[in-house]
């Protein structure tokens, strides 16, 4: 008789309520003894950088796909209903009462995504506004953001310097918008 396989399945949570399903899901697991049916359980997040007023860079987790879980089971009716019945979860991603695992691809794209170092920022900053410099050679002065690089958490700024408009280049920590 084969051994039945293990796969990765999506399960659909009430959003904001991710960690506290994979926290749950683990418990349930030990309760049920299904540690041989319910093997992990995936929330997809990567690191977003935030400058909060007076240029604090702060660092949190954000969910990639927010209102959605990994789960590696191998299901049972007694794991599909373990699962189904945890507090927060609304269902499996898939065709009724019959969840669709995730294919092999998906579930490599998703996790390298994941994986890549690569942060994110987050800014409230336009171009057109008005900026003062907080820290630096130019601490002090004020100019107009003509440039906004999110990917990099970096702001083009022209200041007034010797009569002449000078862009320079600072981090989101450098300034605050007036």
């Amino acid at each position: 008789m084969l051994e039945p396989k293990s796969e990765w399945y999506v399960i659909q949570v009430i959003s904001g309520t991710e960690e506290n399903v994979k926290q749950s899901l683990f418990q349930r697991r030990e309760s049920f003894g299904l540690e041989e049916y319910l093997l992990d359980v995936f929330v997809p997040t990567h690191d977003v950088v935030s400058v909060r007023a007076g240029g604090t860079k702060v660092k949190k987790k954000k969910n990639i796909l927010p209102g959605y879980i990994l789960v590696e089971m191998v299901v049972t009716n007694e794991s599909w209903y373990i699962v189904r019945n945890t507090p927060n979860v609304t269902g499996f991603l898939g065709a009724g009462n019959i969840p669709v695992p995730v294919s092999g691809e998906e579930l490599k794209k998703l996790k390298w995504k994941v994986e890549s170092k690569d942060e994110t920022f987050s800014s409230k900053f336009n171009t057109g506004d008005i900026a003062m410099i907080t820290a630096g050679a130019f601490e002090w002065n004020e100019g107009i953001i003509t440039d906004v690089n999110d990917s990099k958490g970096l702001v083009k700024v022209n200041i007034n310097l010797l009569g002449r408009d000078t862009p320079i280049e600072l981090d989101f920590s450098q300034i605050v918008v007036k």
